[in-house]
């Protein structure tokens, strides 16, 4: 993706420097969304069906995407940057602009006049040094500590302007300000609170369209728009967030009319909804769907004979037919050929149970018992992706054991704080906004979020390749190489790439698609006013 290069251009000219707000990427595919907000359009209420709750509403300490509560806790503190999913690129949104020097190194940023967090207090630019300085303490344990390690210094050059200095040159560093990273917290606010009184209470802390009415975590969370956010006018009055348990059950809820947009991610649900004429904003992300396996020492997948054995007998098309019914997007590749701007056209390891017989017999001739285990959550589509790839395996001579009696958040413990596992079903989840940070923060050999024990000197070469690629096909060439460095050590068998979808009725229009599935609604609007 980012092939427009908005903010990766080789002459190291000015990269993000839009003065527009937030007018692009918007859903314009429904009765509702013909035209745009405007005064005389505000009112309704719009009540949207979640994947998951957040964990509190501080950005600092959350994963921040749209399965984790990033559609929420964006509307209450808005971004610097704006992943533009419709145009593929990065934009200026908090920011007026943001400019590296000719080494991807240095980075000049300007805020926008006049932006005022929800108590009144100006937007400055020791407020993001301060907002910075909270997502690099060595108390957050979440992804944006990682993201936000490319930076070796913040300075404060003048009320408005912020220079960062980088440990690297990184020409996607606009992708960093698009995150959580980016969502500025009032740090006077965050004193007054601490940390825990924040997260349950974030009012007057953020500079987004929304603030917080209700936060009632198991029941919902009701935000109220602002009457003066700085990219006004806010439409939709009133935010209501519920979840709805299960994909099948969360689109009953919009069918009946109880929601008006709903998050999906199971290919089959997606799929009805399409069937229907609901509208959609989708998001496709890479190595969604697959069986990682454990390389540390005294497992059976430290062998890569073994590892490579998985690899050749597991079958994603097989698996796809079984539990999905042909819906998923297949691929045993890093990259699905569907992804924007990323897809080489290198193909991941080939099905082949002919391989795979002949190299679990050579594993076993070395030792090993044919013995593996496999774990899976017990939601009844992973239960039914376990089954299948039990089958496989067992196919071509491994003997299986196979545990599915856990809920998702004890396999979460189990795969990421245990490290207990040989294979489990996992997605590790390669977005292709930020491509480089997401596969660094899981496969570097030297990352703490390593959950793999990964150690491959190709990878990490190839990393440091990524992070400095300043173009579209010097990713793609890049990603070529990962492929083949994959393909002869894996670190896992990819199933499928998911497909996340944001599903919305008729009556809502102006919705716009940003980084990680993340809804914006500050420029939405209902049709009938309701």
């Amino acid at each position: 993706m980012r092939g427009k290069r908005s903010v990766a251009a080789l002459s190291g000219a000015v990269l993000v420097t839009l003065a527009t707000a937030c007018g692009s990427g918007q859903d314009g595919g429904s009765a509702a969304a013909d035209g745009t907000c405007t005064p005389d359009r505000a009112g309704g209420t719009v009540t949207m069906g979640t994947y998951s709750e957040p964990r509190g509403l501080d950005p600092v300490g959350q994963p921040g995407n749209a399965v984790t509560g990033g559609t929420e806790i964006t509307a209450l503190f808005d971004t610097l940057i704006d992943w533009n999913a419709t145009k593929q690129a990065y934009e200026p949104r908090v920011a007026q602009s943001l400019e590296p020097d000719a080494g991807f190194v240095h980075w000049t940023l300007t805020l926008r006049p006049g932006v005022k967090f929800g108590n009144g207090d100006p937007l400055t630019a020791d407020d993001v040094k301060a907002s910075i300085a909270r997502h690099q303490a060595p108390d957050n344990a979440q992804a944006s500590r990682g993201e936000v390690a490319v930076v070796s210094a913040v300075d404060v050059v003048d009320p408005h302007t912020v220079r960062f200095t980088l440990n690297a040159p990184y020409p996607d560093f606009p992708h960093v300000l698009a995150t959580d990273v980016g969502m500025i917290t009032n740090p006077r606010v965050v004193q007054q609170r601490g940390a825990d009184g924040f997260a349950k209470n974030p009012a007057g802390g953020g500079v987004g369209p929304y603030e917080v009415e209700r936060y009632a975590p198991g029941e919902e969370i009701v935000l109220k728009a602002k009457p003066d956010y700085w990219g006004g006018p806010v439409c939709v009055q009133t935010l209501r967030f519920v979840r709805v348990a299960g994909a099948e059950a969360t689109y009953q809820a919009l069918a009946n009319g109880e929601l008006d947009v709903a998050f999906l991610r199971e290919p089959q649900v997606i799929a009805e909804a399409r069937q229907a004429g609901y509208h959609d904003l989708s998001t496709l992300i890479n190595y969604g769907e697959g069986v990682i396996m454990n390389s540390a020492a005294g497992k059976a997948t430290a062998n890569l004979t073994v590892r490579r054995a998985v690899v050749a007998a597991v079958d994603p098309q097989g698996v796809n037919q079984r539990v999905f019914n042909g819906t998923a997007p297949a691929t045993s590749a890093l990259v699905h050929p569907d992804t924007p701007g990323l897809y080489g056209g290198e193909q991941g390891p080939a099905h082949d149970p002919a391989l795979a017989r002949q190299l679990v017999a050579q594993a076993r001739a070395a030792g090993w018992d044919g013995t593996i285990s496999l774990v899976a959550d017990n939601t009844p589509t992973r239960v039914n992706e376990a089954i299948a790839v039990k089958a496989q395996l067992e196919s071509v001579g491994f003997t299986v054991r196979m545990d599915t009696s856990q809920p998702l958040q004890d396999v979460i413990k189990r795969v990421t704080v245990d490290r207990d596992y040989e294979l489990a079903l996992w997605g590790p989840q390669f977005f292709a906004e930020g491509t480089w940070a997401s596969i660094n923060r899981q496969l570097n050999s030297a990352s703490p979020a390593n959950y793999y024990s990964y150690r491959n000197p190709d990878i990490d070469h190839e990393l440091g390749e990524l992070r400095a690629a300043a173009s579209t096909d010097e990713k793609k060439a890049v990603l070529g190489q990962m492929q083949l460095a994959f393909n002869a050590d894996p670190f896992a068998a990819n199933l499928a790439a998911v497909e996340e979808s944001v599903v919305h009725r008729d009556r809502v229009g102006g919705l716009q698609l940003s980084r990680g599935s993340i809804v914006r609604f500050d420029k939405a609007f209902v049709s009938d006013g309701s």
